[in-house]
């Protein structure tokens, strides 16, 4: 019986000096990121390296993020579609997204194909000089369109560029667009703990 309890007080002893198993850590937040915490619902497979991130805090709605794979997001080692039912801390940046909705010449004719979205009311407008369409879009990802009008103000535009657009290079067009916000992942951690 006292061999037992040596064994019981020994093995007590034991576990209370055993440190507790490490979990993640992250850098603090950078100027202009925002970080939110919870579970994530969904990891949604765009063309790659493009993903949405669906994460649902503790309270509140559940929140979209947007990932490019290839822009140097921080994910801690981990391949984007692993995170799904993990419970992480993420960082985000929120900045202006204009979804380009109608491209035209100074003439009128239309530059997107006609199966596009259609503006809505809130769409705005620039007229001015296309620039940035020198070439066809060859990647996965879209290139960076930009309108600026006569008095310096530019509007940069996501979008793949087509043979059409190449056309109007350096020309005068009127972009429609809709107004948005891209809240994009720049870090992407498990919650739990972490193998030593």
């Amino acid at each position: 019986m006292r061999n037992f309890l040596i064994i019981v007080a020994s093995a007590a002893f034991l576990v209370a000096c055993t440190p507790p198993a490490p979990t993640a850590q992250v850098r603090a937040p950078a100027e202009g990121e925002t970080r939110i915490d919870g579970a994530v619902t969904q990891v949604e497979d765009g063309a790659y390296p493009q993903f949405t991130v669906t994460i649902q805090p503790e309270s509140g709605a559940p929140v979209a993020l947007y990932l490019n794979a290839e822009s140097g997001a921080d994910l801690g080692g981990q391949e984007p579609g692993s995170f799904a039912g993990q419970d992480i801390i993420a960082y985000y940046t929120t900045t202006e997204d204009l979804a380009l909705v109608d491209l035209r010449t100074a003439a009128g004719a239309t530059l997107l194909p006609a199966d596009g979205p259609a503006p809505t009311a809130d769409a705005l407008s620039i007229s001015g000089t296309l620039s940035g369409a020198a070439a066809v879009t060859a990647g996965d990802l879209p290139d960076v369109i930009t309108v600026t009008d006569a008095g310096g103000i530019a509007r940069n535009f996501e979008y793949y560029v087509t043979p059409e657009i190449v056309a109007a290079n350096g020309q005068q067009v009127t972009a429609r667009y809709q107004p948005g916000e891209r809240n994009e992942i720049t870090l992407l951690h498990s919650a739990g703990p972490v193998q030593p």
